[in-house]
């Protein structure tokens, strides 16, 4: 006996399980399995309840079906609906269909699902007679229906049959993965028809169908110790430790398939096992009415007769569900605890109690019948039994009837606890049809019908094939295969990535560029040239300033200065000699001889003497230990609580020069919109401790990548998808209170913060300083007076330019970024202090 194997005993049968200690809450009906076949003659499963089942042959990828899976990201977030929150169609003649928004997106996901199935399988040696599930279309999610409610269930049913292709898939993979081959996404990125973005098959390898870890759980499967049909599967299924239980045979005589000897358990260890459960079981009376206490674990499972022969949802032979005289009761789901605030107030002479689901409703109701079966007279029972044979028919109520009808309808508030509610007479015809014999339940005790979809997932609803356009083509002998399926288009691929992480609102492009600066202001306020200046004659004529004016044309000049050419059009041709000379000397001379520039053209030079003056503000400077900082304040009463500073002369001097008026808001403003970096200090009187360190601040980070385990994988290198992440991740952070610190900054952060949030937001961010700022921003101390302001971290503006940390195997780090960092940036020569067009 293998030392990992959990024995588990559950109503006199053992289980045994090499990767789980539990059995599922319900054991599903063991199909007869015939030697002579291949395969078990268990029911097709792609049209059964996504459930745990038995081992199928036919069907080895059914245990890989995701369990309650999430329908979340790029690809499954389009089937991300319930039968409440699905929208229909209607057309003239009351017929429903499928919203065309959904129905569209659910055709495209099924194309690129089998599309990808097709090529993950393609020369996989998988098990003689494998059959793959059927495409979600067959369900009928793409026909008219009579009724809405008809419509919404088979769309839901049509859902799910996703679940067993994603399944097929991960199938697929797992058999590459467990063969050796781990780069099955090379398959579908590779292929020369119809390469599948990197970016798309990423996310799908994130998704419930690469994801192959424990984290997602699936199906399982449940196999007899008498035949394994999955010689080739199981051990694959142990190695990525895929819930597997064989029930062992109480039969001593019975041969043990050779394939599942390691699951047979040793006696002692069955003993064991059934005195561990006599021991742990205790009576569970819960909803007892009387001495018999059903709710009692026994050897029956709810509504199968004591034969273990029929189904509970064969209603035909006990209108009751449950075989007659058999004693097999169903157990109630629900808790007694808390039934008061768990559950909806039930409707009034619907007989069902608070918190009372329907396996309790008619197991009390079953009890109930019996008592009034021991006290009918003879007349009533022949009345009784009269019901009963005219309801056999299941026949729709007529408006004379006096039968009354309740339906067990969903309630969204209580996490779909189902409720009984009576149908009016115009509700009964349509609500009928879209149910059947096996979810119609008749009491001809009290003359109603009950009907829950709950007491057969699988049923077709009367009125589901009839009302198609077309009759049903009968299924050939032997199925022809399907043709190959076409070609997803690669856009339809990249609309899912950008569907999904490219929804939020950006400022259009125009808006951009409404502020910068243009050719004649960065001449003049930046770069200090003369508007009035007509000296052409340079100082110290040399070779290389002549071949530069030789060479250079206005085009070329005027997106030097940072200007489109195109923009420029009012500069005579006698301005444009001087501009060139004036940029000429700028470009050639070394920084020792800039004094050689006559002072007509330029004004900002070393041994220029410059007085600037303004009516309406004043500048001073402050030397800080890292910096100098220039203060411009208003000559006129201001009530903004923070002072503005520049950390540039030119910047202080361009302000000098510009007629802003005196408002030091809407001076602020105009920076700001020019992409040139401020302060706005604001004073504050707190005691030294309030400052605390940066690490006790929650920061934003795109993270550190380790190598893979496997040197054999590929390194991370991100894609288009990690850069949607990106964007995604940056405008969540802009969101917050301190992120004002990145339009402060100016530059290529500034630029960045605008594609979130447009031009729109800069008045905001003179309101003043954040709530954060005293605890972790940057505080001066001038003069004595203590000021704080929001300012970025190292760590949030290597965020801002999304860059990664990449550890690589020799212990080293790689940095990569999306853009340019602040240190890259600012010796780039791109960074001028503001931002051209």
């Amino acid at each position: 006996m293998n030392n990992n194997l959990h024995v588990i005993v559950r109503d006199g049968q053992v289980y045994t399980s090499l990767t789980t200690h539990s059995l599922p809450d319900v054991i599903p009906h063991e199909p007869p399995w015939d030697p002579r076949e291949d395969y078990d003659s268990s029911p097709n499963d792609s049209n059964m309840p996504l459930t745990t089942r038995w081992a199928y042959g036919a069907r080895p990828w059914f245990p890989l079906v995701p369990l309650n899976p999430s329908f979340d990201g790029p690809i499954f977030g389009c089937l991300n609906h319930s039968r409440f929150s699905l929208l229909t169609e209607v057309d003239t003649s009351g017929r429903h269909i499928l919203h065309r928004n959904i129905r569209e997106k659910w055709v495209d996901l099924e194309q690129k699902l089998l599309w990808c199935q097709e090529h993950l399988g393609a020369g996989l040696l998988i098990p003689w007679g494998t059959k793959l599930p059927r495409p979600p279309t067959t369900y009928g999610y793409q026909r008219w229906h009579t009724d809405i409610n008809l419509a919404k269930k088979i769309a839901i049913r049509s859902r799910d049959a996703f679940l067993l292709i994603a399944a097929t898939c991960s199938w697929y993979i797992m058999t590459r993965r467990y063969q050796g081959a781990n780069q099955w996404t090379a398959i579908l990125t590779s292929d020369p028809q119809c390469p599948i973005p990197a970016e798309w098959v990423l996310e799908l390898s994130r998704s419930f169908v690469g994801d192959l870890t424990t984290n997602v759980p699936r199906m399982r499967a449940l196999i007899s110790s008498i035949h394994c049909p999955w010689q080739v599967q199981l051990p694959m299924f142990e190695k990525f430790s895929l819930p597997i239980w064989v029930r062992v045979s109480g039969d001593t005589s019975a041969a043990v398939d050779f394939t599942l000897r390691h699951y047979i358990p040793s006696p002692a260890a069955i003993t064991h096992a059934t005195e561990a459960v006599q021991c742990k079981q205790t009576p569970d009376t819960w909803g007892q009415l009387d001495d018999s206490a059903w709710g009692q674990p026994d050897d029956s499972a709810w509504g199968r007769p004591e034969d273990n022969t029929q189904s509970v949802l064969n209603w035909d032979d006990s209108i009751l569900g449950w075989g007659q005289n058999s004693g097999a009761q169903p157990v109630s789901d629900v808790p007694e605890a808390h039934v008061d605030s768990l559950f909806p107030v039930s409707q009034p002479h619907s007989r069902q109690k608070r918190g009372e689901d329907f396996k309790a409703f008619f197991a009390r109701r079953h009890q109930e019948n019996q008592r009034k079966e021991e006290t009918e007279s003879p007349a009533q029972r022949q009345s009784r039994q009269s019901r009963e044979r005219a309801a056999m028919n299941h026949s729709i109520p007529s408006k004379s009837s006096t039968v009354v009808v309740f339906e067990w309808q969903p309630n969204d508030d209580f996490g779909g606890f189902r409720q009984r509610i009576r149908l009016t007479k115009a509700e009964i015809p349509m609500t009928w049809m879209s149910y059947s014999k096996s979810t119609r339940v008749y009491d001809s005790f009290r003359n109603e019908w009950d009907l829950c979809n709950a007491l057969d997932l699988t049923s077709v609803p009367d009125g589901d094939w009839e009302e198609d356009d077309f009759l049903p083509v009968p299924a050939p002998s032997e199925p022809t295969p399907a043709p190959p399926a076409p070609p997803p288009p690669l856009s339809s691929f990249l609309k899912d990535i950008e569907a999904y992480f490219g929804h939020y609102e950006v400022a259009p492009s125009t808006q951009y560029t409404r502020s910068v600066e243009r050719f004649v202001s960065i001449l003049h306020f930046h770069l200090g040239f003369h508007l009035a200046a007509s000296t052409t004659t340079p100082r110290g004529r040399s070779t290389t300033f002549d071949d530069w004016a030789r060479k250079t044309q206005w085009t070329h000049l005027c997106r030097l200065v940072g200007d489109n050419p195109t923009d420029i059009t009012s500069i005579p041709d006698a301005q444009k000699d001087v501009i060139t000379c004036f940029i000429g000397y700028l470009v050639t001379l070394p920084q020792s001889q800039l004094s050689d520039i006559p002072p007509d053209l330029w004004d900002l030079g070393p041994d220029s003497s410059l007085s600037v003056s303004n009516a309406h503000i004043q500048v001073s400077f402050v030397q800080q230990p890292t910096q100098r900082l220039y203060i411009i304040e208003s000559l006129s009463p201001n009530l903004v609580p923070w002072k503005l500073a520049v950390p540039d002369a030119i910047m202080a001097v361009m302000c000098l020069r510009c007629d802003w008026g005196s408002d030091i808001t809407k001076i602020a403003c105009n920076l700001m919109e020019k992409g040139i970096a401020i302060k706005t200090l604001q004073p504050i009187s707190v005691p030294p401790h309030a400052q605390r360190p940066l690490t006790e601040l929650h920061t934003y980070s795109l993270g550190h990548v380790f190598p893979p385990e496997d040197r054999r994988l590929a390194r991370f290198r991100p894609v288009f998808a990690d850069y949607i992440m990106y964007e995604q991740h940056r405008h969540e952070f802009l969101n917050q209170p301190r992120a004002r610190a990145a339009l402060l900054h100016g530059g290529l952060i500034w630029r960045l913060v605008l594609h979130s949030l447009g031009f729109d937001v800069l008045p905001s961010v003179l309101d003043g300083i954040s709530w954060e700022v005293v605890p972790f921003g940057l505080m001066l101390d001038i003069n004595g007076q203590t000021y704080f302001d929001d300012e970025l971290s190292e760590e949030e503006m290597d965020f801002m330019c999304g860059t990664y940390y990449l550890h690589t195997n020799d212990g080293n780090v790689e940095i990569v970024s999306w853009w340019p960092r602040p240190q890259a940036w600012a010796a780039s020569g791109l960074n001028v202090g503001f931002w051209s067009s």
